[in-house]
C-alpha cells in the first residue's frame, strides 16, 4: 500500500513538472517535448559533444536532412546561442530548439555513455579521465596526415593529440589564417608544420577543446586558460589550454603535460661538475639556488628534479608556480594568479578550473604568495620565477633566515644572474650572502639515433631526434662578494667566471659534440 502511494505521488509530481514546462514553452513561443523514454539514436545524440551537452543542458534528438531538433530546459542560458551557432556551422546543420523538463534532459544525458560510445569514440572529458583508452601509434607526419584524412570530425582531436604524443611534441598550435587553419607541432623545441584544417572542421574542434578545458565559449575577445585530462594507452595526459583572439579568430595552444615518472636529477644530463655542485648545494639547510636560461630551456624540469630529491616526510615544501604543471605528492603547490581585471572578473570560474592543479589563490602574485608561504613555516620554498624586485628581496631574505629557496631567473648565463638581481634593486648587503649556486642551462637537439644526422622518417627528415641538456654553474666566492658590493657590470662578472676556470655552456656543448651527441652548428645556434 505504501509503495503504491509513493508511486502515485511520483507520477503526480512528474505530470505537474511536464505540465509546467509545457506552459513555459507556450509562453515563450517554443515547441515542447517530453524526452523520457524517447528512442535516442547515438549518431544524432552525438552531434552535440558530451561536454557541451552537460555544460549547457542541451541534446539533439531528431534529424531531418539539414535540420536537427534539440531540446533544453533553458533555451536562454548565457552563451548557449553562440555555442549552438558555432556547432551548427561546423556540422552544416540548422538547429531547431525545443523546451524540455529537467527530468527529460537528465534522461537524455544518461544515454550518452551507452549510445554515443557505440556510435563513435567518446569525446575527451575534462579532468574525469573518461574516453577511449587505446589510440593508434603515429610515428611520422605523413602517417598523421593520412590518419587525419580518414577520421571523422569527432575523432579529429584525439587523432591530433595521439599524433603529437607519438612524435614527442610538447605543444600543438592551432593558428587560423585567411583561408584555413595551420596546425604546427613543437618538436625538440622547434615549430614544425603538421597540416592544415578547413575552417569548418576547426570551429567544431575548437568548441570541443574549450568545452573540455572549461573555457567560456561565449568569451572570445580576451585570452583564457584551461586544462583537461585524457587517457591515452593507459597513461593519463594533462593538457594545458590557452585560447587567444587574433585577426582571423581564436588561436589555441595545447601544452601536453605527460603524467610520467619525474626525471631524477642524475637523468638530466648535467655535466659532472654541475651535477655535483647541485647535490652539494641542496645538502645545505638554507641558501638561494637559481636556475637560469630563456623560456624552453628546461628550468622547470630541473626544479622538479631537485624537489623530488628534497621531498622527504620530515620536510615541509611549498612551491609557488605559474602555472602548476605537474602534481607532486607531498608538496604543497600554490597556483599563482595575479589579480588583473580579467582574472578578477572570472576568479570564481578560475578557482573551479584549478582544483585539480593545486591550490588556486585568486589575486596572488609571486610576492604575495611568498609572504603567505613563509608564514606556513616551510623548510624549502620553490618560487617558479623571480620577476620583480619585491619577489627577489623576499626570496633573498628567506634564504638568509633558515630556508632553502629554489627559483628561476631569465638570464643568458650564470654570471648574469648577479648583475640582473643588482639591476632589480636587491640590496647588496643581502645579495652577497644569499646565493648558494647559480646554474645556467639550455636544451639542444640530439642527433637521431636511427640515421645519425643523415635524415630519415623517424626524425621527420631533420637529422635530430630528442634533446639533451648543456649547462654551466657559478658558485659565489670572496671575489664575487666584492663584485656585488661595488655593483660590478655584467662583463666583470663574466670575466671573473672565466678566470675562475668554470666550464661554460659553450664548452659543455662542444664536449657533447665531441661525444657525437649533437653538432657544433646546433650548439652555436643556441648558445651563440
Amino acid at each position: 500500500m505504501t509503495n503504491d502511494l509513493q508511486s502515485v505521488v511520483r507520477n503526480f509530481d512528474r505530470q505537474q513538472e511536464e505540465q509546467q514546462v509545457g506552459a513555459f514553452a507556450a509562453q515563450k513561443g517554443l515547441p515542447y517535448i517530453n524526452l523520457v523514454s524517447y528512442p535516442f539514436v547515438g549518431d544524432i545524440l552525438g552531434l552535440i559533444p558530451k561536454e557541451t551537452a552537460n555544460q549547457y543542458k542541451i541534446v539533439a534528438f531528431l534529424r531531418s536532412d539539414k535540420t536537427v531538433r534539440v531540446a533544453t530546459p533553458d533555451p536562454f542560458a548565457p552563451g548557449l546561442g553562440q555555442v549552438m551557432s558555432g556547432l551548427g556551422k561546423a556540422a552544416g546543420v540548422k538547429f531547431e530548439p525545443f523546451i524540455c523538463s529537467q527530468t527529460s534532459i537528465n534522461y537524455a544525458l544518461e544515454r550518452y555513455d551507452t549510445l554515443v560510445a557505440k556510435a563513435k569514440k567518446p569525446p575527451i572529458s575534462a579532468h574525469t579521465g573518461e574516453g577511449q583508452n587505446q589510440q593508434k601509434v603515429i610515428n611520422s607526419l605523413n602517417q598523421l596526415k593520412d590518419e587525419v584524412s580518414r577520421v571523422s570530425t569527432t575523432e579529429l582531436l584525439e587523432t591530433l593529440i595521439s599524433g603529437a604524443i607519438g612524435l614527442e611534441a610538447s605543444d600543438i598550435h592551432f593558428e587560423p589564417m585567411a583561408n584555413s587553419v595551420h596546425v604546427r607541432f613543437r618538436i625538440d623545441g622547434r615549430l614544425v608544420p603538421a597540416l592544415e584544417l578547413p575552417e569548418k572542421s576547426y570551429k567544431l574542434l575548437s568548441s570541443r577543446i574549450k568545452t573540455a578545458a572549461k573555457i567560456k565559449l561565449d568569451i572570445q575577445h580576451v585570452a583564457q586558460d584551461g586544462r583537461m585530462t585524457i587517457p591515452l594507452n593507459d597513461s593519463p595526459f594533462d593538457i594545458r589550454v590557452n585560447a587567444m583572439p587574433t585577426s582571423y579568430g581564436q588561436t589555441i595552444e595545447l601544452r601536453l603535460l605527460s603524467n610520467h615518472q619525474f626525471l631524477q636529477l642524475e637523468q638530466l644530463n648535467f655535466n659532472p661538475e654541475t651535477l655535483q655542485a647541485i647535490i652539494n648545494a641542496v645538502s645545505r639547510p638554507e641558501g638561494l639556488i637559481l636556475f637560469t636560461g630563456p623560456t624552453g630551456s628546461g628550468k622547470t624540469t630541473s626544479l622538479y628534479a631537485v624537489l623530488q630529491l628534497l621531498n622527504k616526510p620530515d620536510r615541509k615544501i611549498v612551491s609557488l608556480e605559474d602555472p602548476v604543471e605537474y602534481r607532486i605528492e607531498g608538496i604543497e603547490q600554490v597556483q599563482i594568479q595575479p589579480a588583473t581585471e580579467v582574472q578578477a572578473q572570472y576568479s570564481a570560474e578560475k578557482e573551479k578550473q584549478e582544483k585539480t592543479r593545486g591550490t588556486s589563490v585568486a589575486g596572488f602574485d609571486f610576492a604575495e604568495a611568498l609572504k603567505a608561504a613563509l608564514r606556513q613555516d616551510p623548510d624549502i620554498i620553490m618560487v617558479g620565477e623571480i620577476r620583480d624586485r619585491e619577489t627577489a628581496e623576499i626570496a633573498v631574505n628567506a634564504s638568509l633566515t633558515g630556508h632553502m629557496v629554489l627559483s628561476t631567473l631569465h638570464t643568458n648565463s650564470s654570471s648574469a644572474a648577479f648583475a640582473r638581481l643588482i639591476q632589480m634593486g636587491v640590496p647588496k648587503y643581502l645579495l652577497a650572502d644569499a646565493i648558494t649556486l647559480v646554474v645556467a642551462q639550455r636544451l639542444v637537439r640530439k642527433l637521431c639515433d636511427n640515421c645519425h644526422g643523415a635524415k630519415c622518417e623517424r626524425c621527420n627528415n631533420t637529422g635530430f631526434h630528442g634533446r639533451i641538456l648543456i649547462s654551466e654553474h657559478y658558485q659565489p666566492d670572496s671575489q664575487t662578494v666584492e663584485l656585488i658590493k661595488r655593483e660590478a657590470t655584467l662583463s666583470e662578472f663574466d670575466k671573473h667566471f672565466q678566470e675562475s676556470g668554470n666550464k661554460s655552456l659553450l664548452q659543455d656543448g662542444l664536449e657533447k659534440v665531441a661525444q657525437g651527441l649533437t653538432t657544433e652548428e646546433e650548439i652555436r645556434s643556441v648558445v651563440g
